[in-house]
């Protein structure tokens, strides 16, 4: 039998699929600075034409490309957070997980790129910082939820996660000019012992009425 053919909507959905994984490469590869529609068109195997027929600006593709990273990123941390929630990674785990799967990968540096484009364009800066927002909220509940059997209060919940990211950042920043396995594995090391004692400890206080 043959193949079903598909429908225009199914070729539309793999033609953007196929740009933003593009979009996504040249980023991670080449920077944002060349990250331009005729890169990403060629490297996505579409015509220019194609290309802008789904995405009118290389703004809006950025910006897609951006959410595209941002929504991966966030189910990656779901689901990390789900197996800590079940007893299957310990919370140690979780932190491992996030620097070898998501921080050492391209999430990171193409983000990276975006945000410090940012820097000095402000157009840019203005349509990422919603997704930014979106981002951060969607962290926050899915953080929340690997402390919901402990006594700490959301706002303490958020800085540990805003600690644990703002440590693998700069540490995803120090590996571009410091290749050294063993150096970023210590500093894990010694935040994981951190985190455990200050979870209890906040707990303990919480119960005593502090």
């Amino acid at each position: 039998m043959r193949p079903a053919r598909r429908t225009q909507e199914q070729r539309s959905t793999s033609t953007r699929k196929a740009i933003l994984d593009a979009a996504i490469d040249v980023l991670s590869e080449h920077g944002y600075t060349h990250a331009t529609i005729a890169a990403i068109a060629e490297r996505a195997g579409v015509s220019r034409g194609a290309l802008v027929h789904h995405y009118a600006s290389r703004s809006d593709l950025l910006l897609a490309t951006t959410d595209a990273l941002f929504d991966a990123f966030v189910e990656q941390m779901r689901l990390r957070a789900e197996e800590v929630s079940a007893s299957r990674l310990p919370l140690e785990g979780f932190i491992d997980s996030c620097w070898a799967e998501i921080f050492e990968g391209r999430w990171f540096y193409c983000s990276l790129q975006l945000i410090s484009a940012a820097r000095t364009d402000a157009d840019l800066r203005d349509s990422l910082v919603p997704a930014i927002q979106r981002l951060h909220i969607a962290l926050d509940t899915i953080w929340r939820g690997v402390f919901d059997k402990t006594d700490l209060s959301a706002g303490r919940v958020d800085t540990l996660l805003n600690m644990t990211l703002c440590l693998m950042r700069g540490m995803a920043v120090q590996a571009v000019l410091r290749d050294d396995p063993a150096y970023y594995q210590e500093i894990l090391s010694t935040w994981k012992q951190i985190l455990p004692v200050y979870v209890r400890a906040q707990s303990a206080h919480s119960k005593a009425g502090g």
